[in-house]
């Protein structure tokens, strides 16, 4: 699992970030997670497409979405989403402005880091259920 340790709340999460206009949600994450880590990823659908014409056109789901409140003056919707590398060969590169850190972790790792139990929680759950665990089992 991927996380950047945030700045602001002084604990390792998920990239991510605030949406622009215009934007999706999937394009949010992609987006925030580039510019955090430096790599290029791809948002996979935690659901099923199950309409694609001219008039409705699937997008990606997240996996989970909650309504946050710590470190936040105004409660925040968050989404998490699967992601896939879209170069395996580009290196990380944190955007210090924003994260002190990037690293990888393994599920046992993950209770030794200062983080939310929440993110403990859905890292453990993505990393079982990403749909290339799925795919590769």
């Amino acid at each position: 699992m991927l996380l950047v340790h945030h700045r602001g709340f002084d604990k390792w999460v998920p990239p991510g970030g605030h949406i622009e206009a215009g934007e999706t949600f999937h394009e949010v994450a992609e987006r925030e997670f580039e510019e955090e880590t430096g790599l290029s990823v791809q948002a996979l659908s935690a659901t099923p497409a199950l309409i694609d014409d001219a008039n409705a056109s699937p997008l990606p789901g997240p996996f989970y979405v909650d309504l946050e409140r710590e470190g936040f003056r105004i409660p925040s919707i968050t989404q998490f989403f699967y992601m896939r590398r879209r170069d395996q060969e580009r290196e990380i590169v944190a955007q210090l402005s924003e994260v002190a850190e990037v690293a990888w972790f393994s599920a046992e790792e993950l209770d030794a880091i200062p983080t939310f139990e929440q993110v403990r929680v859905l890292c453990r759950y993505a990393l079982v259920n990403h749909p290339d665990a799925l795919t590769s089992s």
